[in-house]
């Protein structure tokens, strides 16, 4: 039920199209009184790891220190990215770095964004890592996904037809009154008047329409967003350019812009990490 409850009430960093599709499904499932698919529904898509040697050839926990040395931690992230799994992705970032036979990590990515929370943490742990990390582009890497993949050291982008910003932010509204009403149940909100603020921005809107609050609110976030993506991607922070108002672009696109870096397989990505492995540990002899 905490699934279900985050999912509904969370600021989001989503396409629009990924979010509906996913409450659909929700809806019917709850509807349906299945509460149990629908919380499982919501760990469909949980955030993975592994290690492996410079070519991708075989598999190890991210804690094992028996794996080969220089080998690149994989992080992948494909689907939407929940609260309780962008946690997972700090402890597994975490765990790659505290790991001596672990070279670098690559965040294999394939994911329409999701809830924001903890997102600027994780993206800034990326940034400051001790070791390299490479992002690498699956397919999509779009909103809070694209604010993770921005911190990465060197980012590579599969096709040319890739996916790549949707940079913004956006939170839904529900309300059960009618419902409530329909089915004769007197259903009140009840608070004291010293906690007039309490919840105002959902009062205002239940009982004025008024979404000055909330709009507010998300506007500070969409802020906070574009102008770290801006600090990772090393550009201007323009609030009339396309990138910070929530367009998307293509991998070739996105390449010509400076959006992303190049090109390339998840083998160039672990590659990267490797000779930035090396780079730092001759300068650090000399």
């Amino acid at each position: 039920m905490n699934k279900i409850y985050q999912f509904f009430n969370e600021r989001w960093a989503i396409g629009t199209d990924e979010y509906r599709r996913m409450a659909v499904v929700l809806l019917q499932a709850i509807k349906s009184g299945q509460i149990e698919a629908a919380s499982r529904l919501l760990s469909s898509n949980p955030v993975r790891a592994y290690a492996a040697d410079p070519y991708l050839a075989a598999r190890y926990e991210l804690s094992d220190t028996d794996i080969p040395s220089g080998s690149v931690g994989v992080i992948t992230l494909d689907g939407p990215l929940y609260s309780w799994e962008t946690l997972r992705l700090e402890q597994y970032i975490d765990a790659a770095m505290r790991n001596d036979r672990i070279a670098g990590v690559v965040l294999w990515i394939n994911g329409p964004g999701g809830m924001i929370s903890r997102v600027d943490i994780v993206a800034e742990k990326i940034a400051n890592a001790p070791k390299p990390v490479a992002a690498y582009v699956a397919g999509v890497m779009a909103s809070a996904h694209f604010w993770i993949g921005s911190a990465a050291g060197r980012t590579f982008v599969a096709s040319p037809m890739g996916e790549v910003g949707s940079v913004g932010v956006m939170v839904t509204y529900q309300s059960l009154k009618g419902f409530y009403q329909q089915n004769g149940i007197d259903y009140r909100e009840i608070y004291p008047d010293a906690a007039d603020l309490k919840n105002k921005w959902f009062r205002d809107i239940e009982e004025q329409g008024d979404e000055t609050i909330i709009k507010q609110r998300l506007a500070d976030d969409h802020l906070f967003m574009s102008q770290a993506v801006a600090r990772y991607l090393n550009v201007k922070y323009d609030p009339q350019q396309p990138l910070f108002r929530g367009a998307t672009f293509t991998g070739e696109e996105a390449v010509a812009a400076g959006y992303i870096d190049q090109i390339g397989t998840l083998e160039d990505a672990a590659r990267w990490v490797l000779a930035q492995d090396t780079v730092k540990k001759i300068s650090t002899q000399h």
